[in-house]
């Protein structure tokens, strides 16, 4: 059959010289010979090659599909002496994929995109290629594309830890370094980085990577109250304001409050009634909202609060505190903490006396809500698309593909924003 013009034209260096078609077998095959006079560079390091006696092998490598054809494609490839690198080595072949030698360009950067936005298994399934191999192919794709990757300047960030792994790399490692720090910006909403632990150790290495320069340029980081990045702050970004992030310390108030509501069922006779609506499935309506509960919901906290004096003054707590972080101004917010942090100390609520005494030593980083109203909930919302990542991946046993995974899927490591350097645009 007659040749296409356009496929002369996509294997350079090469000549189609026979085209196959196998209709009921779903796929097309094509014959290519070497054309005389084209340079032999050794694929590593660019030097030519120096020739060798039976030095051309035979090679079979896949292409996009053509109309649901899978396309296939036989050539010879020389090999030669590199004397740089002081090896055999093959030829330079522009046209095959730099990941795998058995995919054409092409193919190979279509895959990679398919495996940024799907799970490598579905895409490994749909186009009958090797889970492993397509595994390889996005972490090899990935790492050079990190080659290219400069973190983007940002004046607001969020700092966070999210859980990685479950078991140790080595034995007596600590639980810290089972987690990564993940760098966001607060204003375009993106992961910018992505560090091994939640050590003090792991946001210093970002602030070294981005430098000084960019590093005075960051106005504010929100964070949780973990001391290591507090730390890390004070050293590297002393300028900059730290806020301590509303949703972790209302998860912990939300956290004093269930210990205080243990130790007021504790206090009750076992078979009582009150003991029974105090705990079990009932236990979640003690930390939620009076505004949002519902009918039947209020019926039932309005029981215990008839019969209990305690769980009425632990409400009347609740509320008043699910207001604080809605004061315009920081004193406003100081009198509402102020006057929750006396009715705790008059009720004797341990968990809750606890709670208040941590707030107010840390009262100099808090208040910077009130006025820069930054919070780090963008990256709780990143922490659960990384769940689902871990899910869909059933786990990661590579960590550093994990952490590569993140910034690609929920950061700028992306084709949309660094274009991929086997892409067949970039030639």
């Amino acid at each position: 059959m007659s040749i296409p013009r356009f496929l002369n034209s996509a294997f350079l260096g090469f000549q189609v010289v026979e085209l196959k078609e196998w209709l009921k077998e779903g796929r097309i095959e094509v014959y290519l010979t070497a054309q005389e006079g084209r340079p032999k560079l050794c694929h590593r390091c660019s030097n030519e090659l120096q020739p060798q006696s039976q030095g051309k092998y035979p090679v079979k490598i896949e292409g996009m599909s053509i109309l649901g054809l899978r396309f296939f494609v036989h050539f010879w490839r020389e090999r030669g002496y590199c004397a740089k690198c002081k090896k055999i080595r093959a030829e330079n072949i522009a046209w095959i994929s730099a990941e795998t030698p058995h995919l054409t360009q092409e193919y190979g950067w279509w895959l990679g995109r398919l495996c940024e936005i799907a799970a490598v298994s579905r895409v490994a399934e749909m186009f009958y290629r090797d889970e492993t191999t397509l595994w390889r192919l996005d972490l090899a794709r990935m790492k050079r594309m990190l080659v290219r990757y400069k973190i983007p300047e940002a004046t607001a960030i969020s700092v966070d830890e999210v859980y990685a792994r479950k078991k140790p790399k080595f034995k007596g490692e600590s639980r810290d370094d089972r987690f990564f720090t993940v760098i966001s910006d607060l204003k375009t909403r993106k992961v910018i980085w992505v560090s091994e632990s939640r050590r003090k150790e792991a946001l210093d290495q970002f602030f070294l990577l981005i430098g000084k320069e960019q590093s005075a340029k960051i106005e504010v980081v929100a964070s949780d109250q973990h001391e290591g990045y507090a730390a890390s702050i004070r050293e590297n970004v002393p300028k900059a304001v730290h806020v301590w992030d509303r949703f972790h310390l209302m998860q912990l108030f939300e956290e004093a409050v269930n210990e205080t509501r243990k130790q007021l069922h504790a206090e009750q006779e076992g078979g009582s009634e009150l003991s029974r609506l105090s705990r079990g499935q009932y236990r979640f309506l003690f930390v939620k909202k009076a505004s949002r509960r519902t009918d039947e919901e209020k019926s039932h906290i309005d029981d215990v609060l008839r019969e209990n004096a305690g769980f009425a003054k632990l409400e009347v707590i609740k509320e008043r505190m699910l207001t604080f972080f809605d004061q315009p101004t920081e004193q406003e917010a100081k009198s509402i903490f102020d006057e929750i942090g006396d009715w705790i100390w008059q009720c004797r609520f341990t968990p809750l006396m606890n709670w208040h005494k941590k707030f107010e030593q840390g009262w100099a980083t808090v208040k910077n809500y009130f006025r820069f109203r930054v919070t780090s909930a963008l990256s709780e919302g990143i922490n659960n698309v990384i769940k689902m990542l871990k899910r869909r991946a059933f786990g990661y046993r590579n960590m550093e593909y994990f952490r590569l995974k993140i910034l690609q899927v929920c950061g700028y490591l992306n084709s949309r924003f660094i274009p991929s350097i086997d892409s067949m645009t970039s030639q």
